[in-house]
């Protein structure tokens, strides 16, 4: 990968003004410490920015005064000299394989193994796979005596016995697989801190709220509710649905403990902690970051993954669409929660002060960006309804719709006139189905903000996520119907126009989701030819461990309706599934063509062919004699 020089300066000047967190003795004894509190072990390079959980949990216990280390990439090193990069803590040792699932991260939905991992040095693939395990086993070698703690987006989700995509079967919780003394779930900032708490007045580790641990039969809790076993559901997958059905139900607060057998021992999954308050997210985010990589790691070419992401400002947490294919609602939760304007201001401004800020803030969202500031009662108590979906079939009543998106109208205004900001845009996902109105006044109606984003925010492009075009799959999916996309599709050319600006819309589409059969697959690619649009990327299904796409994955049906669904799981179904998306590349012609052929829909081979040749010409590689079969 090519070095950039100019990033890597702007670590090394950023470092200057904010010290990053030791990662080696030697800058342990900068800081004048002879030992560490807390050790954070993680796959991923040490990039201090508030979009990487390691180290913004870090930088947090660094505030309450904790001394911390990042243990970043260890196994980097020969001969495991990595892991004496730093002294054993005095409390405890946390573990995370990363940003991203490991397996996820080192493999294509196809299994193939990936060439790049953008969250190492340099984009060199290279981590464990399920780095958890790996990473878990090497901290109890080398800091013998010291608890050992995960956490992450690969522990949380595994935190009961789970069915792995990997291998096809069922494997016990990852708490017992890693032999870890804990498993942090969720958003670990205020677990972490109890955690110190804890420790510093030499108490049990045991109960805390939002956390797994193991235990014997006779340490179980009065009133748990107990779940199938490790072993039952190894023998029986449907039990699964049995097991997704608790962890749904008790997902809230106030829930009960859930406890799972495993052999002669028991997992017990302990209930969340409430939403964290606006004043918690604000600190979480008004921390000192450094906002670039480690300079270690200049020589390696950096860490491509901090880009993307370096001038954005993240304004929530949490998604409240549950997608089934999405473990977001697992690991955030459903309740947003939300900064508040003057603590995203403030970021505004730090931002405007680096040396290397041109001027433009890329993002200013979160995990949909439009949803700042949304909730009802219930959400904000941490206790959602379990009788409707926030937006399916359609957008709850109680949700604070207009409000909360003239909120976001005004909070992305302000960023965008903080002095030295010239561009503020928007490149996290919208939900398209929430920018019209709920109330009387403006019921069914475009609110301003879609104006806005089109006028104001957008560098050219607007991410929207219709995900399929089958009302069948969309079902499958909790997503809206397609002619909801279209709806606002037409709203959105309508703007441009009127407005004069060229800008687009960037779509995301699923293949393989369960629920798709090839006529499903056929009536997507149908939508995609009328529109003469083929995306460049698409998404394969994986079903991640602990959503209700994995569920309908392993059992054929959904676990809330029951409804039966059709699973595609073969490798050739899957690439005619995404041949149909991608249609414009000649190599997937063949693939096409089958794929119409098994659907019974012949009539639509010579409209494709027709357009394939129109898109080829249209891109300089057709002389306007083209034979298509010499493609592909």
């Amino acid at each position: 990968m090519k070095r950039d020089l100019h990033a890597s300066a702007a670590a090394r000047a950023s470092a200057l003004a904010v010290p990053f967190l030791p990662r080696t003795r030697a800058e342990m004894a900068a800081r004048g410490w002879d030992e560490l509190d807390v050790l954070l072990v993680t796959g991923d390079a040490y990039v201090d920015h508030p979009s990487f959980g390691v180290p913004a949990i870090g930088r947090l216990l660094e505030k309450r005064g904790f001394r911390v280390g990042i243990l970043d990439v260890p196994e980097l090193e020969p001969d495991g000299s990595g892991w004496k990069r730093l002294p054993a803590p005095k409390l405890w040792v946390g573990v995370s394989a990363g940003t991203i699932d490991s397996m996820v991260t080192n493999y294509t939905a196809a299994k193939k193994r990936r060439s790049q991992d953008v969250y190492r040095p340099g984009g060199k693939p290279g981590r464990p796979n399920r780095a958890t395990i790996a990473y878990t086993a090497a901290a109890r070698h080398h800091f013998p005596g010291v608890p050992v703690v995960i956490g992450g987006l690969e522990a949380g989700p595994r935190r009961l016995a789970y069915f792995d995509y990997w291998e096809e079967k069922f494997r016990r919780s990852i708490l017992v697989d890693s032999k870890a003394d804990l498993l942090v779930w969720g958003m670990g900032e205020r677990t972490a801190l109890e955690l110190c708490e804890r420790r510093a007045r030499g108490e049990s580790l045991g109960g805390m709220l939002q956390t797994c641990e193991l235990v014997a039969p006779d340490r179980m809790p009065a009133g748990a509710r107990q779940v199938p076993s490790f072993e039952a559901l190894a023998n029986d997958h449907e039990l699964l649905i049995e097991l997704f059905e608790a962890v749904r139900e008790e997902n809230r607060v106030g829930g009960r403990v859930i406890a799972q057998p495993h052999g002669s021992r028991i997992v017990l999954q302990h209930p969340p902690l409430p939403p964290s308050t606006p004043e918690e997210v604000d600190e979480y985010y008004d921390l000192p970051f450094a906002r670039a990589w480690h300079p270690d790691h200049d020589a390696a070419g950096g860490v491509p993954a901090l880009e993307p992401v370096r001038w954005s400002i993240n304004t929530h947490r949490g998604c409240l669409a549950d997608c089934t294919f999405c473990s977001i609602t697992f690991h955030q939760g459903r309740s947003i929660q939300s900064r508040s304007e003057a603590s995203v201001l403030r970021e505004a401004a730090k931002l405007a002060e680096h040396l290397d800020f041109r001027g433009t803030i890329t993002d200013v969202g979160g995990p949909t960006a439009n949803m700042w500031g949304m909730g009802c009662k219930l959400l904000e108590s941490g206790k959602p309804c379990l009788d409707r979906d926030c937006l399916s079939p359609d957008v709850c009543p109680a949700l604070r719709v207009d409000t909360a998106s003239e909120g976001y109208r005004r909070l992305l205004g302000l960023v965008k006139r903080t002095a030295g900001v010239k561009h503020a845009f928007v490149q996290s996902g919208i939900r398209y189905d929430l920018l019209y109105g709920q109330k009387a006044a403006t019921k069914g109606e475009l609110l301003p903000l879609h104006r806005d984003l089109i006028a104001n925010h957008t560098s050219g492009r607007i991410k929207l996520a219709p995900e399929h075009a089958s009302p069948d799959v969309l079902r499958a999916m909790n997503k809206p119907g397609f002619e909801v996309y279209e709806r606002y599709e037409e709203a959105y050319k309508s703007t441009c126009e009127e407005l004069g600006r060229d800008q687009h819309l960037v779509n995301y589409f699923i293949v393989g989701h369960p629920g798709t059969t090839m006529a499903d697959a056929v009536q997507l690619f149908e939508k995609l030819l009328e529109r003469n649009y083929s995306p460049e990327q698409v998404q394969e299904f994986i079903p991640l461990p602990m959503t209700r796409g994995c569920v309908q994955y392993v059992c054929g049906r959904d676990p809330i309706s029951r409804q039966e669904l059709y699973v595609p799981k073969g490798g050739r179904e899957r690439r005619l599934q995404k041949a149909l998306v991608r249609w414009k590349d000649p190599e997937n012609r063949p693939l096409v063509e089958e794929a119409l052929e098994l659907a019974g829909r012949r009539d639509l081979l010579e409209p494709f062919r027709r357009a394939l040749r129109r898109a080829l010409a249209h891109r300089g590689r057709s002389d306007g004699s083209f034979d298509l079969d010499t493609c592909g």
